[in-house]
C-alpha cells in the first residue's frame, strides 16, 4: 500500500521552500556530515519508457536547464516544487523537505504522542524539528540513476534539546530519513521497480512487487544508502484541511480493513492478538495525526477546548478499555479484547474530530 502522501505542517514547508537556505546558517546549529563513505550500491539500468506526463515534463525539463548542471544533461531545478516524504505510512511520523535549484534543501520531522503527559505538559509530547541543509556532487548512474552527496544538515534547535511550549514537551530530534547518510542515490520517474534496491521500495509501497501492476516509479525518489532509507515525491498542491483529515482516515480505513480481515483469517490467538494490537496503532496514528493538523491551523480557542475534551476522552477510552479486558481478565483473549476495544473508540473519536476541520 503506498502512501505517498505527507501529513502535517506541509503548508509551512512550502513557504519555506524558496528561501536561501544560507539566511538562517547564522541562527542555526551544524551538524556536519564529512563525506566519508563512497557509495557502493547502484540501481541498474531500468530500459525504455516513463508514464507520458512525467515523460512529457522531463524533457522539458531538460529542454530549458540552466548552466551548471551535470553533463548528464540534468539538475536540480528538475526537483524545484516537489516534496520529498519518509514516513510511516499511516502518518504517525514523516520527515518532509524540498530541494532547490542549487542542492540546498529544508524541511521538517515531526511526531507526537498525545498520551504522554505531565504535570507540565499536560497537552501531550511533540517530536520536532526544523532543518536545512545542501546536496552536492550530482552525478549520472543510469538512464535512471543519479548519486550524490549530503554536503551539510543544519537544525534550528539541538537534538535532544527540550521545552515546554502551551503545555505540549518538544523533544527536538534529528532529521530522521538524512541523519547518518551521505550517500544518496536520485531515481528518476521511469526506473523499473524490479531494479530498485528492497531497501528503498519497503519504504514507498512496492516491497512486494507480485502485488502491484506498476513496473515503473511514478515518482521522484531519494535513497539514503547509508541507512536504507526511502523518501518518495508528490508535487505540491494546497488542500483544504478537510481533504488532509479526509485523506489519513482514507489510509487508516485502508489498513484497518486489512488487519480486520487478518483476524478473521489468524490461525492462533496469539496471531489476532497480534492483528488487533496493530489495528489500534493504526488508528491511534491516525488520531495523532489528525490532531496535528487541527493543531496547525485552528485557533487557539478552539484547540484549548479541543484539548480539555480530549483529556475527558482519553480518560474514558482507558476505563473502557480496561473494563473489556477485565471479562477475560488473566486469559489469552484478554490482549484482544482490549485492543479491540481501544481501536473501536479511538476510530470514533478520529471521526469526531475530523468534524472540527470542516
Amino acid at each position: 500500500m503506498k502512501k505517498n502522501f505527507f501529513a502535517a505542517f506541509i503548508f509551512i514547508l512550502t513557504l519555506l521552500t524558496g528561501c536561501n537556505s544560507t539566511d538562517n546558517n547564522s541562527q542555526q546549529s551544524s551538524v556536519q556530515q564529512d563525506s566519508a563513505v563512497q557509495s557502493q550500491q547502484t540501481a541498474e539500468s531500468a530500459g525504455e519508457g516513463q508514464p507520458q506526463a512525467e515523460a512529457q515534463q522531463t524533457a522539458e525539463q531538460q529542454a530549458e536547464l540552466p548552466s551548471g548542471n551535470t553533463d548528464a544533461g540534468f539538475g536540480f531545478e528538475a526537483l524545484e516544487g516537489r516534496v520529498f516524504d519518509f514516513s510511516s505510512g499511516a502518518g504517525a511520523w514523516c520527515t518532509e523537505l524540498s530541494i532547490n535549484s542549487d542542492g540546498t534543501f529544508k524541511g521538517i520531522y515531526s511526531d507526537s504522542d498525545m498520551g504522554d503527559t505531565g504535570d507540565d505538559y499536560p497537552n501531550g509530547t511533540r517530536y520536532y524539528c526544523s532543518f536545512t541543509g545542501k546536496f552536492g556532487n550530482l552525478e549520472k548512474v543510469d538512464e535512471f540513476t543519479f548519486k550524490m552527496k549530503l554536503v551539510s544538515l543544519l537544525y534550528d534547535d539541538e537534538p535532544d534539546k527540550e521545552e515546554i511550549i502551551d503545555g505540549i514537551r518538544y523533544i527536538y530530534s534529528s532529521a530522521y530519513g538524512l541523519v547518518g547518510g551521505t550517500d544518496f542515490l536520485l531515481y528518476l520517474p521511469g526506473a523499473k521497480l524490479a531494479d530498485l534496491p528492497e531497501g528503498y521500495r519497503g519504504w514507498v509501497g512496492y516491497y512486494y512487487l507480485e502485488s502491484t501492476t506498476e513496473t515503473e516509479l511514478p515518482f521522484y525518489g531519494l535513497y539514503n544508502l547509508n541507512e536504507e532509507n526511502g523518501f518518495s515525491s508528490h508535487v505540491y498542491e494546497q488542500q483544504s484541511l478537510a481533504e488532509r483529515v479526509a485523506m489519513e482516515i482514507s489510509f487508516a480505513e485502508e489498513r484497518g480493513a486489512e488487519l480486520e480481515a487478518q483476524i478473521q483469517e489468524a490461525s492462533s490467538q496469539g496471531d489476532m492478538n497480534a492483528a488487533g494490537a496493530e489495528l489500534f496503532r493504526t488508528w491511534d496514528d491516525a488520531l495523532n495525526t489528525v490532531w496535528k493538523l487541527l493543531e496547525s491551523e485552528l485557533d487557539a480557542e478552539t484547540m484549548e477546548t479541543l484539548r480539555a475534551e480530549e483529556r475527558e476522552w482519553i480518560a474514558v477510552k482507558d476505563a473502557a478499555v480496561e473494563a473489556a479486558g477485565q471479562e477475560f481478565e488473566g486469559g489469552s483473549l484478554q490482549p484482544m479484547a482490549e485492543a479491540m476495544k481501544a481501536a473501536e473508540l479511538t476510530k470514533e473519536r478520529v471521526y469526531e474530530l475530523a468534524e472540527y476541520a470542516q
